[in-house]
């Protein structure tokens, strides 16, 4: 393995962390929100949608349409 193939490898796994990382941190901080506001099932909601929102987001910034 050469060394733009391990520089290639670790920009994408980097990439990958920051778009899972991310995602989790803004679905539980939505969820805990929406959750706080209702029921716990509310707050699961808040955290799927706060998720798939952040993801999309994150994604968007990065690599455009």
């Amino acid at each position: 393995m050469n060394e733009q193939d391990v520089v290639g490898f670790l920009k994408e796994w980097q990439t990958g962390a920051l778009l899972v990382i991310g995602s989790t941190t803004a679905g539980f901080v939505s969820g805990n929100f929406v959750g706080s506001l209702g029921s716990g099932t509310l707050g699961l909601v808040g955290f799927i949608a706060g998720s798939v929102l952040a993801f999309l987001s994150i994604s968007y910034l990065l690599y455009g349409w």
